[in-house]
């Protein structure tokens, strides 16, 4: 992970096993300059020791570290060398005066006890910038795997996220109040929603993602608080979902408050044996008379193949306050349900348009 910017903050709620192949590092405070002028802390070399007992000595210890490296006049490395180590939460925090690469290879499991009556993360970027986490393996988790709130131009790939199918709240990755965010080329297995896409966002790719089990990836939900901001441009392509609970999904609550969710495209999707492929719900969450007043506009889904185990393969349930518009193109969903029961498309409160093959075949919405 390479960590630059200002305001950085990283949240790390940790029983940790970390495991490095590099164990260059420096000696007592002072970091070794390497040929690549990175100079590299070896977290060993500065009082964090491997085996039980060691939780908060580590976090003191792994705080004084990260304020050397995040100081050193050259780009910095804060490495975990092989081994396993305990560690009670601690907060890494910014502006450093150079970039800095926090080296985690393998796997990384989390102790599972709450933090301050919150749930535990694995690992939270806060307010992160210029960021980029590669080769990253998260493993059962309390909570989310991954959350980044509050950052810009942050790029994770080549991740592989793993969690029971019935262990709530275990999102792969949540994006709340960021810009330019990218989750590329990942395995994520959860028990919940592979990729979430919460409120405040702008600009954020999804790209071949293999997703299940899970919940599918969705956008939301939206509107729960009153001082939620709008989402704009959200791109979802080239993934493919096996045998989870949805595909891709789009979740407003109802009696929300004034919201704006715009430019969100699905494209490019093979769905393997998925419950609910195609999913706007726009009375999630509670039972509150009220309509969700998250308006809903330039919304598309393109080249969604693929079978289901639900005979209403397409569900699109929007607001009745804000009808949302909606571009269907090329649908073909097979239904391979147990029961035999004719495909059925189901639509209420919705502008739609179509293009292209549609299966199943639609139908007039109704209010």
């Amino acid at each position: 992970m390479a960590i630059q910017g200002k305001d950085v903050r990283i949240s790390l709620f940790l029983s940790l096993a970390l495991i490095s192949c590099v164990a260059n590092g420096a000696d007592h405070l002072t970091p070794r300059r390497l040929l690549t002028n990175l100079c590299t802390f070896d977290v060993t070399h500065h009082g964090v020791k491997a085996g039980a007992g060691q939780c908060k000595q580590n976090a003191v210890a792994l705080t004084k570290v990260w304020v050397q490296a995040c100081q050193s006049v050259a780009p910095a490395k804060v490495l975990i060398p092989p081994g396993t180590f305990e560690m009670s939460p601690v907060v890494l925090e910014g502006p450093c005066k150079n970039p800095i690469t926090f080296e985690i290879q393998e796997e990384l499991s989390m102790d599972k006890a709450p933090v301050s009556g919150h749930p535990v993360h694995s690992i939270k970027f806060c307010k992160v910038t210029n960021t980029v986490i590669s080769g990253f393996t998260s493993l059962n988790p309390p909570a989310f795997h991954m959350h980044v709130i509050g950052s810009t131009n942050f790029t994770a790939h080549s991740l592989t996220i793993t969690a029971p199918d019935e262990s709530p709240n275990t999102d792969g990755m949540h994006i709340s109040t960021s810009c330019n965010v990218k989750v590329l080329n990942s395995k994520i297995g959860t028990g919940d929603d592979c990729v979430s896409v919460g409120q405040g966002n702008t600009d954020v790719t999804i790209s071949g993602i293999q997703c299940g089990p899970g919940h599918g990836i969705s956008i939301g939900s939206l509107g729960k608080y009153k001082d939620e901001k709008n989402v704009n441009k959200v791109l979802v392509t080239d993934c493919k979902f096996i045998g989870t609970d949805n595909g891709a999904r789009i979740k407003t609550w109802l009696n929300s408050p004034n919201l704006k969710a715009t430019d969100i495209t699905f494209q490019n999707l093979v769905m393997d044996m998925v419950k609910n492929p195609i999913v706007i719900d726009q009375e999630y969450g509670s039972k509150s008379p009220v309509p969700s007043k998250v308006l809903l506009s330039d919304i598309h889904f393109r080249n969604i193949t693929g079978t289901s185990i639900s005979d209403a393969a397409v569900n699109v349930v929007c607001s009745k306050k804000f009808p949302c518009c909606v571009d269907m193109a090329n649908i073909d969903l097979v239904y391979k349900g147990t029961d035999k029961l004719p495909e059925k498309f189901e639509c209420a409160n919705a502008k739609l348009t179509f293009t292209g093959k549609q299966n199943p075949a639609p139908c007039p919405c109704r209010r």
